[in-house]
């Protein structure tokens, strides 16, 4: 059976034991935080706490999704397939040495969701070809050095 995990905030008590809110003791300071606190974090509530060097990985990877969608946005068009766009956003995250995470995420086909109109999300590109006035929802999610982004 699998435990409910707490819910993480800044307004936590601190793991320190000072009694104040996370945001307000250790959560302010900007030097690397202790083994302990990193172990009582990973322990309670399964998260690793990141470093700097984490940090700025996750800020490459989201660098790399948000130039994908810039990327996208450009070339969507009437007459395009769903399939096509899944096509651009497979091609240009191999290009910039990331993996598209859903592919073959849970049995999923594509590199990429596309949702068009009434479809909320996580649509499977395919044939469908965009009409002037179509709605889409692009999401994208690269793994990048092995740290995820997604929009």
């Amino acid at each position: 059976m699998k435990q409910k995990q707490e819910r993480i905030g800044r307004n936590e008590l601190c793991f320190c034991g000072s009694g104040k809110k996370y945001k307000k003791c250790c959560g302010m300071q900007h030097h690397e935080l202790s083994d302990s606190i990193q172990k009582q974090y990973l322990d309670r509530f399964g998260i690793r706490l990141k470093n700097e060097k984490d940090i700025e990985f996750l800020r490459r990877a989201g660098r790399l999704v948000s130039d994908t969608l810039s990327m996208v946005e450009s070339a969507i068009h009437p007459g395009m397939t769903t399939d096509e766009i899944n096509t651009l956003v497979h091609d240009y995250t191999i290009q910039h040495h990331a993996i598209p995470a859903p592919l073959n995420y849970k049995g999923f086909p594509k590199s990429v969701c596309t949702s068009v109109n009434d479809v909320i999300c996580h649509g499977i590109p395919g044939d469908r070809v965009l009409k002037n006035g179509d709605i889409i929802n692009v999401d994208v999610t690269s793994v990048l050095d092995g740290y995820y982004a997604d929009a």
